[in-house]
């Protein structure tokens, strides 16, 4: 995630992030080659082309990995409200999974289930657990990169399935109760529940700085 000075990922609008550098970019796609499945909430998977990998050179270490060449795409949206037309529906890639809650409707589901495997797991939150479970053993995915959004991100938190965080800071300061943070949702109950980190690296490069945390 790469958030402003004062926490915030976006403005209130929500507007895609453009207030990064290019090295952030490429520092995103090469943690992005690492992984195994890119998982994403609905509204954030609106700003995807692919969820790929588009570096043929980060392609082709992947291979050399042993990995496919693209990670399984997972994208996370409860009543699945999402459009049915997302532009990453229409690149065949790699498998496409989205999870949601019991509760969404089967005539959502069936329209979907034509682009992608619709799982549906947990009643009133997707069950994160579970949901990495059927990565694991159906798909043999081992690491797993969530891009966000903040809802997503709480929810990953509040599971216990946070590992590392890759953090961009940057030098603005957005403002605004409504603009979203880095961790949005729910979050915890109080300060003693709260997600402990140490962290592990931090570089500078110009004006942003690339923070590493453990968990």
């Amino acid at each position: 995630m790469a958030m402003s000075v004062d926490g915030k990922v976006s403005s209130r609008s929500r507007e895609p992030v453009t207030f990064t550098s290019p090295e952030d970019k490429r520092h995103l796609l090469k943690i992005r080659s690492q992984c195994d499945a890119l998982v994403v909430a609905a509204r954030t998977a609106l700003d995807y082309e692919t969820m790929g990998i588009p570096s043929a050179r980060l392609r082709a270490e992947r291979a050399r990995r042993g990995q496919d060449e693209h990670p399984v795409r997972v994208i996370v949206s409860g009543n699945l409200s999402l459009p049915a037309n997302l532009r990453v529906f229409k690149s065949r890639i790699s498998p496409i999974l989205i999870a949601c809650c019991e509760t969404a409707t089967r005539a959502r589901r069936n329209v979907f289930a034509r682009s992608a495997r619709v799982i549906a797991c947990g009643r009133r939150e997707v069950n994160l657990r579970r949901l990495v479970k059927i990565l694991a053993t159906e798909y043999n995915v081992r690491i797993i990169l969530c891009e966000g959004g903040p809802t997503l991100n709480d929810a990953f938190f509040r599971a216990g399935l946070v590992n590392e965080l890759h953090l961009t800071l940057c030098p603005r300061i957005v403002g605004g109760k409504d603009a979203p943070t880095l961790s949005d949702g729910t979050g915890f109950q109080n300060l003693k529940q709260a997600a402990k980190a140490r962290l592990v690296s931090c570089r500078k490069a110009k004006s942003e700085w690339f923070l590493r945390y453990k968990f």
